[in-house]
């Protein structure tokens, strides 16, 4: 079959598994039985037509039909698998080549759709156990060479990968699927640029290719963000409605849009047409874990029957499943191999922490928390967990110190993640590879924690240069520029990194960068960006409403915070303290109370509890000794802080005791970037 004749990702390269059927012996046949097997045969014939123009519902309807006609012809069996092939249902396909054996076909012309099958069952060892069988058919080596790319790739074993998808480029370089191949093996490799040029080769290859299409998808929500990918998606299932990785990964996006209801519809559309589908169980486990159905969850991932233990993302619903049982043991047995796996994953290194901490291994829980909190941005969780595994292991004066930190009203400035391990860990890797992006990216950040910023910047330069389409390698030449106080210079490079994929981890730095460079109207709009490409994202919501509440966009600020309420519920301090913040912004206190209380009650250590809660009494004008009490406990804790000093202040101007207010609101007046300078210097001058 000629390259520009294949229609699909998976069906590219196979010849008839079978081209002729099983020989019959010349014996006497009833003519309802051969009139039978005839019309298996047309059907047959009109199944295979319909492959060939790219068309497997059509084909499967036919062979559905030769199969009723004639349960007993095998060929009608493997073209059956093939079309269940091209609709990306590797267990239908499975069973119907295991029958097709079983009535007679030998191995060796199938290996080609076992491997095949088992790739979509996520059996990759399976897969090349198949294509190296010396059995296989010769004429099929395109295919096979594909197939054992893909295995490989998904086994992590890339060098290996690469060479298989040479060996396919070279035997059909005008092939829109090989390219497609090489696409998938740039994006799963961090070579963004790469895989962006490899797709447009196959769009224009294969234009009208409904797994080519899927393919563009997922480059589109990598480089712009979920809502940006859906068209691609629906181009696709426009070509072809039934296949099944276009509903999967589709479903998958909606999930992330936080578009449950549609994603459930999705996942039961490919149920339906391949029962037992394990990624669809898993999409519909975190739906439902994410709606805090916890039983049905478990229930779901059950159905998987394992198949997918070793993704990412199962291990770590998994433990988050065994700590919502309160089983943290098991939960770590899930968070630590993740970590091993992605050694930079902050919200792994949490959730190991916490599952270690819930097991009473509180040393090990302090150690693998350390890279987070030893950064001058950790999260208030971050701290707050810090602070009660140091109170286990009785270190009450470091407990003390986390506290402190944790009741801080904003964060400090933003590091780069450094829990990479040391220099002497990773300096081998590192040496045998300089241009290899894995293991230099943590030799790097081990260089950054060790204090050596030049080193790791001009380390940094060179692997950003060998990786151009690397966005991983760009980010870290930016967050080394970061650790060398080169703000501008990080801005730039992230905005590089930001035009091949722009994501959480990217966007965020590139905004904290233009921030710190002085230029906050860029920064500002680099955020806008990213919320409108990633609507549903929390971080750049929270951010976005941070920059609102200072602003004073009361409105938008409320806005956003509602909707992140909706999401997250109430027992986020920050969150209840920045509603009560909009409120009294919008000059209607009375409904800030409740939001300011319940964030006191959650934490009364904390400053921002404090603040905000002493303030809204105030400008309620309920209680004003009770508000200065509180105002002033805040400036206990937090004594440095302009806002707490301008509110403080502004409390005992409302007291009458001006001398009292003097030094604390010419303090915030003088304060850097503070949002209410005008307000504390107009209060100074009536004073």
């Amino acid at each position: 079959m000629m390259a520009d004749k294949r229609k699909s990702l998976f069906i590219s390269g196979i010849c008839a598994a079978v081209a002729v059927a099983s020989f019959a012996l010349p014996v006497s046949v009833p003519p309802l039985m051969a009139s039978a097997r005839e019309d298996a045969r047309a059907a047959v014939a009109r199944g295979l037509a319909a492959i060939n123009r790219g068309d497997p519902r059509t084909a499967r309807v036919e062979l559905m039909n030769a199969i009723k006609a004639d349960p007993n012809l095998a060929e009608a069996r493997s073209v059956q698998a093939r079309a269940l092939l091209m609709l990306g249902d590797g267990r239908g396909a499975q069973g119907e080549l295991e029958r097709a054996q079983a009535l007679g076909e030998k191995p060796g012309p199938l290996r080609h759709l076992l491997a095949h099958s088992a790739l979509l069952q996520g059996r990759y060892e399976d897969a090349l156990i198949q294509v190296r069988a010396d059995d296989a058919n010769p004429a099929e080596a395109l295919f096979l060479a594909r197939m054992e790319g893909q295995a490989l790739q998904a086994l992590g074993r890339y060098d290996e990968a690469a060479k298989a998808f040479d060996r396919a480029l070279k035997l059909a370089p005008e092939d829109g699927v090989v390219w497609a191949d090489i696409a998938r093996f740039n994006l799963r490799t961090g070579n963004m640029g790469a895989a962006i040029s490899a797709t447009d080769k196959a769009q224009a290859l294969s234009p009208k290719s409904a797994d080519i299409l899927v393919l563009r998808a997922l480059i589109v929500r990598e480089q712009y963000g979920p809502d940006a990918a859906r068209r691609w998606f629906d181009d696709a299932l426009a070509i072809n409605p039934d296949y099944i990785p276009a509903l999967i990964e589709y479903a998958a996006t909606l999930a992330d849009l936080s578009r449950g209801s549609q994603a459930l519809v999705l996942t039961r559309r490919v149920l339906a047409l391949a029962p037992g589908h394990e990624r669809a169980y898993a999409i519909q486990a975190i739906l439902a874990a994410r709606a805090g159905n916890y039983e049905l969850a478990r229930t779901l991932l059950g159905r998987t029957n394992g198949i997918l233990d070793g993704w990412a993302s199962i291990m770590q619903l998994r433990g988050v499943l065994h700590l919502q049982a309160r089983n943290a043991a098991l939960a770590v047995k899930q968070f630590r191999p993740l970590l091993e796996m992605q050694p930079l994953n902050i919200r792994a290194r949490l959730l190991l922490a916490r599952a270690l901490y819930e097991d009473g291994q509180y040393a090990d829980a302090e150690r693998t928390l350390f890279p987070l909190v030893e950064r001058a941005d950790a999260s208030h969780y971050a701290l707050t967990l810090a602070t009660r595994i140091n109170e286990a292991l009785g270190n009450r004066d470091a407990a003390d110190g986390l506290l402190q930190r944790a009741s801080l009203l904003s964060a400090g400035p933003s590091d780069a993640y450094l829990g990479a391990g040391t220099v002497g860990q990773r300096a081998a890797d590192a040496g045998a590879s300089p241009a290899q992006a894995r293991p230099n990216l943590l030799y790097i950040r081990a260089l950054m924690s060790a204090g050596r910023d030049d080193v790791a910047l001009t380390r940094a330069k060179g692997l950003a240069a060998a990786n151009p389409g690397a966005p991983a390698a760009i980010m870290v030449l930016g967050d080394a520029q970061m650790a060398a106080g080169k703000y501008r210079d990080a801005a730039l490079t992230y905005e590089k990194a930001a035009n091949i994929r722009f994501r959480e981890d990217i966007a965020l730095r590139l905004v904290d960068a233009w921030r710190r460079a002085g230029d906050e109207g860029t920064a500002r709009r680099a955020l806008g960006l990213f919320v409108a490409q990633n609507p549903m994202n929390i971080e750049g919501q929270r951010l976005l409403a941070a920059f609102a509440l200072a602003g004073q966009e009361y409105d938008r600020a409320l806005s956003l915070l509602s909707g992140l309420r909706d999401r997250l519920g109430n027992e986020d301090v920050l969150l209840m303290a920045d509603i009560s913040r909009a409120y009294v912004g919008l000059d209607q206190p009375e409904k800030a109370l409740p939001f300011a209380a319940h964030a006191y009650r959650l934490e009364p250590m904390s400053a921002v509890a404090s603040d905000i809660f002493g303030w809204t009494l105030l400008n309620a004008g309920w209680d004003k000794k009770q508000a200065i009490t509180l105002l002033e406990k805040a400036h206990g804790l937090r004594p440095a802080e302009a806002l707490v000093q301008y509110h403080l202040g502004q409390a005992y101007v409302a007291d009458g005791a001006k001398d009292k207010a003097r030094p604390l609101l010419k303090a915030a007046a003088d304060a850097p970037a503070f949002p209410h300078r005008e307000e504390a210097q107009a209060a100074l001058k009536s004073l």
